[in-house]
Formats: C-alpha cells, structure tokens, sequence
C-alpha cells in the first residue's frame, strides 16, 4: 500500500470492512486490471455477490482470494488482515496464543493462520 501504516488504530480504520479488504487483494492480484486465467482475456465484471470476476470473454468465474492464502477461509477477510498486521509488526514472531488474543479467534485457528501465512509472501500487502 501507499500510505504508511504506523499503529493498529490506523490499520483497522484502513482496513476496516470486508469490501475495503476484497478491493486491496484485487488491487494487488491485477494491478493493471482484471486478467483471466483461462484465456488471457483483459476484460470482465465483478460478480459482488460471489466476490468472483466472470470474464466476458469464456465466461470464466474467477474466485478473487483464489490462488491466496485467503484461498476457501471461512474467517471474515478483516481478522486475517489484522494477522498480517501483527505478524508484519512483532519483531521476532508472534505466539498463536496471543495472536487468539488480540483477533479473537481460537488456539487451533491461530495456529493455522500462521502457519499459512508463514508459507505465503505477505510483504505484497503492505
């Protein structure tokens, strides 16, 4: 992103909706638009309902957290934003249990969050 995030007030009023978090993933997945990965074609719709692009050329639906580690989640896009937050901002590396604390998820959901998110390059979203 652009603007320079210090503190968690400032990420959470950026971040602060499920909209706001579709729209930044998208941003970073294409771009200089939406491009499908079927047919290469360069123009296509957002299906809002679906958070999917149909593309108006195959009419391939293209999932926008497909192919992330938001990929099949269950949890709202704004909890895994705050991981990556907190991740990104703790100097050494942040426990499950304190990361189940400050975004009220479980043991076993922290856990896997981190998990994922160690495996994936999470510096793209910042």
């Amino acid at each position: 992103m652009q603007a320079k995030i210090t503190n968690f007030w400032e990420w959470q009023q950026h971040f602060s909706d499920e909209k706001i978090c579709l729209e930044a993933i998208i941003k970073q997945r294409w771009p200089e638009g939406f491009c499908c990965p079927r047919c290469n074609h360069n123009k296509g719709w957002l299906l809002k309902t679906r958070h999917v692009f149909e593309c108006s050329d195959c009419h391939h639906h293209t999932s926008i957290t497909a192919g992330t580690l938001f990929h099949n989640t269950k949890l709202p896009l704004v909890k895994w934003f705050w991981c990556i937050y907190w991740l990104s901002s703790d100097k050494g590396s942040i426990s499950a249990l304190r990361l189940t604390k400050l975004i009220g998820v479980s043991w076993v959901t922290a856990q896997r969050m981190l998990r994922t998110c160690s495996r994936s390059n999470i510096s793209g979203i910042l």
